[in-house]
């Protein structure tokens, strides 16, 4: 309880412009946060380089960037994240992807964890082709959309994703497996249905 009411502070003084309060705010969440990278690095469990601390920091990055004036409550700041690991892992893909293309060109320095990140070739098109069906998906469905980031990128459970999207855990429910059904269908075009 004491850590919801500290939270809410925190996004209040976020929303005061207070840049520093994020600096607290992510020891607050981040457990939460680094259990939902966890998950999602077991969904690719051939890949050792996904590391689900590192990506938890990422994604902090990536946050403590953008405009978090508009924060509202925790559950947003989770909808955020989630955006954020989406991005880095997408983001991590296409370069690597653009590098395979430019073997000869000469390495560039690491400096940040979406050119640390070495993905398979499956899992690779796996992300990118998840990502490209996501992408349809929101323009035609956006609440879908933002579902299947809170389950597959953020791992959040339904009831989390319900909180996350203020909406009733049986709505998400309903519109995760309609979502699957879809993506699943757009994710394997040469079978019959």
């Amino acid at each position: 309880m004491l850590a919801e009411k500290e939270l809410d502070k925190l996004i209040q003084r976020i929303n005061q412009g207070d840049t520093k309060a994020l600096d607290h705010l992510f020891p607050l969440v981040y457990e939460e946060l680094r259990k939902s990278a966890h998950l999602l690095r077991r969904r690719f469990q051939k890949q050792e380089t996904l590391n689900t601390t590192a990506l938890v920091h990422e994604a902090y990055f990536k946050l403590a960037k953008a405009d978090l004036s508009q924060l509202q409550n925790k559950e947003h700041f989770f909808n955020l994240a989630s955006k954020a690991i989406r991005q880095i892992l997408v983001n991590a893909c296409q370069k690597q992807r653009t590098q395979k293309r430019k073997k000869n060109q000469p390495h560039l320095p690491i400096e940040d964890l979406e050119e640390q990140l070495n993905f398979s070739e499956d899992t690779r098109d796996a992300i990118l082709q998840i990502h490209d069906a996501l992408q349809v998906l929101e323009k035609q469905q956006p609440h879908y959309g933002k579902i299947v980031e809170c389950r597959f990128f953020a791992g959040l459970s339904i009831d989390e994703t319900a909180q996350v999207l203020g909406t009733s855990p049986s709505t998400v429910k309903r519109k995760w497996s309609m979502a699957k059904t879809w993506l699943h269908m757009q994710l394997t075009p040469n079978m019959a249905y």
